[in-house]
């Protein structure tokens, strides 16, 4: 069993998925819908999008303290 980073107590294991088809991404903060995301500062790519199927990442939440947890 996995523990929190932020309170200690336990996770639970699913996905972080896309509602949309598209990529997962993260960044500084949420470009504008006619920025290129990718010139947003601090973006990091989290997954590639796959036309048919939802973006996913394996994730970690934490239903006590509400924080999710993502590698990539």
């Amino acid at each position: 069993m996995t523990a929190c980073p932020a309170c200690g107590k336990a996770l639970r294991r699913g996905y972080l998925f896309s509602t949309k088809d598209g990529a997962l991404s993260f960044a500084d903060e949420v470009p504008g819908v006619f920025q290129n995301a990718k010139h947003a500062e601090g973006f990091v790519k989290l997954t590639n999008m796959e036309l048919g199927r939802r973006a996913s990442a394996e994730a970690f939440c934490c239903n006590a303290c509400r924080t999710i947890t993502v590698r990539y």
